[in-house]
């Protein structure tokens, strides 16, 4: 494994096999695979973690990257985080990781710690700390490990825990509501393409890290109405 970015809170890039073509068909082979974990990355950075993925040299990446000005590394990392989150447990650590991403550029800081049987990302905006349980995972359930897993972020006390899935089954929001009945810890859920949703509007306005706290706070659902008010100005 690869890390790349803030060393604090850095997020893993997995190596890929290797692809065959030109050097413009590996060129945007290295630069989908970079986005897919990093769509922050850029100058020298980002040359070196193009050329990590042994599809082209730094020489290389500096010559075509300027060809390369249409590449949207926002969206090709949402539409990979979309996929990745119909593919099941086997992809549950790549997609925590990804989703590690989104928590960092929301809060400012993620990182990657287990949290009984299962990993977790954990952040901490001022004196407030959270925990995000990711599961790529269509009509998610709470059972098994996970349910293991939200008993101990509870025993932890967080100011939220927060859980992302593809989507979930309508009774999860009363079986998180009843494991949570006797804490004052909040749970929230939000789908993978409401997170995204989050991470672009914050991207675009730049709301403070304690409004994104907030809404990651809120102890239910997360929805669309929810995540405008990233976008809304806040009176001076």
């Amino acid at each position: 494994m690869i890390w790349f970015g803030n060393l604090a809170h850095a997020l893993r890039i997995p190596v890929p096999a290797l692809v065959t073509g030109d050097d413009g068909q590996r060129m945007e082979a290295a630069l989908r695979h970079v986005a897919a974990h990093a769509p922050h990355l850029e100058g020298d950075a980002l040359l070196d973690a193009l050329a990590a993925t042994g599809f082209v040299d730094v020489p290389t990446a500096r010559r075509l990257l300027p060809c390369y000005r249409h590449f949207d590394a926002d969206r090709w990392f949402a539409e990979s985080l979309r996929s990745l989150s119909l593919k099941g447990p086997l992809v549950a650590d790549e997609f925590r990781g990804r989703i590690g991403r989104v928590v960092e550029d929301l809060t400012g800081n993620a990182r990657i710690e287990d949290v009984g049987p299962e990993g977790a990302v954990r952040f901490s905006v001022g004196g407030r700390e959270g925990i995000v349980l990711a599961y790529p995972a269509v009509q998610f359930t709470i059972g098994g490990p996970a349910a293991k897993t939200v008993e101990a972020a509870v025993e932890e006390m967080p100011d939220t825990l927060v859980i992302v899935a593809r989507n979930f089954q309508d009774n999860t929001r009363a079986q998180l509501s009843s494991m949570l009945s006797r804490t004052e810890v909040p749970g929230t859920l939000v789908t993978v393409n409401l997170l995204l949703g989050m991470r672009a509007t914050a991207l675009k306005y730049l709301p403070s890290p304690d409004r994104v706290v907030d809404l990651l706070s809120v102890g239910r659902p997360i929805r669309s109405q929810d995540v405008a008010t990233l976008g809304e100005r806040v009176a001076a």
